[in-house]
């Protein structure tokens, strides 16, 4: 059997077993990238060394677009793919399972910019003076960490105005497939978060209280986004958001990078990780630390100065005498 069509029965047993977006996800992969670098070799000869061959390629001119390679993370997404496949082979058949300890070169880790509090002070300001649900949707992210497909998804009725509470229940995203021939195509998808640690309650502060008041409808049941009964996708709000920055004269952002800083911000003013963390919904503590927090200049600045000091005895105004 070639590896190729292992892969195609391994991926369909996955329905429903795995998430639909995470299948459609692992199609992609193998359709794309794994699929033309190892299906064509038989089952049992998809090797570390192959493996490793392919690992190198994908970094270095693995985009379809033929600009470069991957990104580190999309290629170990790959590589566990593979694994993972050979794994079920070998229990499936019999095989013995193959080594495979892969080598990644480094690489320059892409980092999210962080908003400083003078530049947070401008985006508010410039948010608030026409308020309506999608410069809203901004203020929330900034102020909840809440991720773009959570506001995306958010309905009035998870908004309690009376107790000041926000409840992530769901998420928005486009799914998109690969068919084996090469075709594709996608579709909107309203999900429960991706983890169970997504699904939390969220405090309001004072200020997004006052905001969303004004701005609450008689219906639940529309989206804060779009206040109709339909959503707003992530691609057509990212799109939003980047307009609104470059007519504002604001300097260009991505809208994760408000997670990132309302994390950041959290931490700066003297939240424990824990708590943070279970903000943002993530599973542990090490992911919150590992890529969400940036402390800021300032803050190092103050950090260094708050260590103890012991002048030596032969110091006066700060000099040594000789």
């Amino acid at each position: 059997m070639l590896y190729r069509d292992w892969l195609k029965q391994w991926l369909s047993e996955k329905k429903g077993r795995v998430k639909e977006a995470t299948r459609a996800n692992y199609s992609v992969a193998a359709v794309n990238h794994i699929i033309p670098r190892l299906g064509g070799y038989p089952l049992g000869e998809v090797t570390e060394a192959r493996l490793q061959e392919a690992v190198l390629f994908w970094l270095r001119q693995g985009r379809l677009d033929g600009r470069g390679g991957l990104s580190q993370k999309t290629v170990r997404d790959l590589v566990t793919i593979v694994r993972s496949s050979l794994h079920a082979a070998c229990r499936r058949f019999g095989m013995a399972e193959p080594a495979m300890e892969i080598y990644y070169p480094s690489s320059q880790r892409r980092t999210v910019a962080v908003l400083t509090e003078r530049q947070q002070e401008a985006l508010v300001l410039t948010a608030l003076r026409a308020p309506d649900g999608r410069t809203a949707g901004i203020l929330i992210s900034l102020y909840t960490g809440l991720r773009i497909g959570e506001i995306c998804a958010l309905q009035w009725r998870q908004i309690d105005l009376e107790h000041g509470v926000v409840s992530v229940q769901k998420t928005i995203q486009r799914i998109f497939y690969k068919d084996w021939d090469g075709g594709s195509r996608s579709r909107l998808a309203v999900t429960p978060p991706k983890t169970e640690n997504a699904l939390r309650d969220v405090p309001l502060s004072r200020f997004l209280l006052s905001l969303l008041r004004p701005l609450a409808p008689g219906d639940p049941d529309v989206y804060l986004l779009t206040g109709t009964s339909e959503p707003m996708e992530p691609r057509a709000y990212r799109a939003f958001f980047a307009r609104f920055l470059k007519k504002n004269g604001l300097p260009p952002l991505r809208f994760h990078s408000l997670r990132h800083t309302f994390a950041t911000r959290c931490i700066e003013k003297g939240a424990d990780y824990k708590t943070v963390s279970a903000l943002l919904g993530h599973a542990t503590v090490n992911i919150t630390l590992n890529l969400y927090v940036h402390p800021q200049m300032e803050t190092k600045h103050r950090c260094v100065e708050h260590l103890p000091v012991f002048p030596r005895k032969d110091c006066a105004g700060g000099a040594a005498q000789k």
